[in-house]
């Protein structure tokens, strides 16, 4: 954990609802000392659809509620946010806060592609006094990773460029999903619907800890705003019935945020290709979760598996549950239960030499993209799986510059604690590298900090696992596993004892 910290100016931001009041951070905050790029304001510019997940921290700064968040921002390349919708769920509200569509702001890129947003909006009413401070780090003109740099609400998450010609058109044909609840109580789903004019039916895969269910659903797709955004409710096979507002980014991909009572959001995507023969190669996979024990953000993995049809022959994993660090497992194996099913659903028994693991089932969104989740009777776990471009890795696959994103929970303050990064992870190609980034750990009661650059080595093994450790002048930083999908991206997982946060790194372009 990173334990240097600066100072920075204050301002007030009145209670969620009347559920609490706290004072945030703001001013001009604080930046990344910039490195290199060619990135300015015109890089951003555009419509962006965003989804944020975090905690908003107790008057103690420990952990508090967990809150989601999508929306739509609107950049105009010279450093304002012009329009915008943002909505907010969060646990114990019962409700999305919708804040109308006044969402507006200023924005600013430094030339290594990192900046911060600050937004306001006139229609929240007594919700927000002051504006909200994003960090940002471009991965391309067209994405970014976003960091809740407030001391009021810690968390993390993703901006992708709208595609104006889909904003109009409702969504059609198959696509596969995932959706996590945070609470009251935890469930992750996945699985695949179809999107006919107004009418959606689909089968998915739940757990809830206490119980993993396959059901069938039912329900309607409203069309979309000018905005790209509707509304969609859907019951399913047990009567439980599911409330969304979606947020288009294209015609093959939406986010959504449920709006009737659990604090959950999550993302769809076309299926493409063909998906009915299962696993096809190598893949590299992330997933994150809650337990009984930790609560909220209290389990993360990442791995690789070599997997044909509903079988895997050989993989690894590094994990962490409950800010224990479970090492690596490296004889990672697995059974299919049944052949893949015609629509793309592949379920796995998982064992680890002779040690069962957490079934895994997959819904493939292509043959080299899947969502998935860990039927597990103690936390609930699901994430995403990608297939690996590239058969050796070593070193020099990853040279140049990496925005990163990473979020979760610690207790290296003897609290619990809400924790984010961002920033970029620079590789020079024979094993030396750099973090420069700005963390929010909500002990401290500043908002984001910057800890100055953290130096150190990193290795790299043939199958795409990297190790790597970095130190700051105090002796602080984080150390990471990271599974490349690529030699320009990766999954991320701290694994310092005390710590649970997990991400993606993605080379800038």
């Amino acid at each position: 954990m990173i334990t240097n910290k600066t100072s920075r100016a204050l301002w007030l931001f009145a209670g969620l609802a009347s559920l609490l009041t706290v004072v945030g951070c703001g001013g001009n905050g604080n930046v990344i000392p910039h490195t290199s790029g060619n990135y300015s304001n015109a890089s951003f510019k555009g419509s962006y659809v965003f989804q944020i997940h975090g905690f908003i921290p107790q008057t103690n700064n420990a952990v508090g509620f967990a809150y989601r968040e999508v929306g739509v921002i609107t950049a105009d390349g010279n450093g304002n946010i012009t329009a915008g919708t943002d909505d907010l769920s969060y646990v114990g509200a019962g409700r999305v806060i919708p804040s109308s569509a006044n969402i507006t702001g200023t924005y600013s890129i430094a030339n290594d592609g990192t900046g911060q947003i600050f937004l306001s909006s006139t229609s929240l009413g007594s919700l927000f006094s002051a504006q909200i401070q994003l960090a940002v780090t471009l991965t391309s003109t067209s994405a970014a990773y976003l960091q809740e740099a407030d001391i009021f609400a810690d968390g993390a998450g993703t901006a992708e460029l709208q595609d104006s010609t889909a904003i109009t058109t409702a969504p059609a044909g198959p696509f596969v999903f995932r959706l996590h609840d945070d609470g009251p109580t935890s469930e992750s789903e996945v699985g695949i619907f179809t999107i006919t004019g107004s009418n959606l039916s689909g089968s998915l895969d739940q757990n809830t800890i206490s119980a993993a269910s396959q059901l069938t659903f039912n329900g309607n797709f409203t069309a979309p705003s000018g905005s790209g955004v509707g509304t969609a409710t859907f019951t399913d096979s047990s009567s439980a019935t599911t409330s969304l507002i979606y947020f288009i980014v294209n015609s093959a991909k939406f986010y959504f945020l449920v709006s009737n009572g659990p604090t959950g959001s999550g993302s769809a995507e076309a299926q493409t290709g063909s998906v009915s023969a299962g696993l096809a190669g190598s893949y590299v996979f992330g997933s994150r979760g809650d337990d009984l024990t930790g609560g909220n953000a209290a389990v993360a993995t990442v791995g690789q598996f070599t997997g044909s049809g509903a079988t895997i022959t050989k993989g690894a994993l590094d994990s962490m549950q409950d800010e224990n660090y479970n090492g690596l497992l490296a004889t990672l194996t697995g059974t299919g239960v049944g052949s893949p099913s015609a629509q793309g659903r592949v379920e796995i028994n998982l064992t680890s030499g002779s040690t069962p693991l957490p079934t895994m089932v997959l819904w493939m969104v292509s043959p080299s993209r899947a969502y998935f989740l860990f039927e597990n009777q103690s936390a609930v776990e699901d994430g995403t799986a990608d297939l690996q471009t590239g058969t050796s890795f070593n070193a020099s696959t990853f040279d140049g510059q990496f925005a990163m994103v990473m979020d979760g929970i610690d207790s290296l303050s003897g609290i619990e604690e809400a924790v984010s990064r961002i920033g970029l992870l620079q590789f020079d190609g024979s094993g030396h590298n750099t973090i420069v980034e700005l963390v929010n750990d909500s002990s401290s009661g500043g908002g984001s900090q910057n800890p100055g650059a953290l130096s150190g080595s990193y290795s790299v093994g043939g199958s795409g696992r990297i190790a790597t450790q970095v130190t700051n002048s105090n002796g602080g930083g984080p150390d990471l596993v990271l599974y490349a999908i690529s030699g320009s991206q990766a999954y991320a997982l701290q694994i310092d004892p005390g710590t649970n946060t997990s991400g993606t790194i993605e080379l800038q372009q």
